[in-house]
């Protein structure tokens, strides 16, 4: 690989990382959190649980193997809920994440508030 196609290639990759965190600070401060938390990988995970009103065992859950798939279910369905949204919106959180979160941070989505157990 020569020079001009590792610069192509890192600098389309930095373009895409950039969407992706601005996508995911846009979302945290429409839910009324700091925007830089969604720089920190581990600390970004625990504030989208909160976002989801989850508890926070389903956090602790995302760091054991085959059980994150479950977390990652219910704090997509959670985020999903909290910004007004359905199951659809949960599935796409799930598969399409990149996509999800640059809709709800940067499209029309409204944060109502975290789920509780009566929604």
């Amino acid at each position: 690989m020569d020079l001009s196609t590792a610069s192509y290639i890192f600098t389309v990759g930095i373009i895409i990382w950039l969407i992706g965190v601005l996508s995911l600070w846009q979302m945290f401060v429409k839910a009324g959190y700091e925007g830089w938390k969604s720089l920190i990988p581990v600390y970004n995970n625990y504030i989208l649980t909160k976002i989801a009103g989850q508890p926070l065992w389903v956090f602790i859950c995302l760091f054991i193997p085959l059980v994150n798939v479950v977390s990652i279910a219910l704090i997509s369905l959670g985020i999903a809920k909290a910004f007004g949204k359905g199951f659809g919106m949960a599935v796409v959180l799930i598969l399409f994440s990149y996509f999800g979160y640059m809709y709800l941070g940067w499209g029309q989505a409204k944060y109502v508030g975290a789920p509780t157990e009566s929604n």
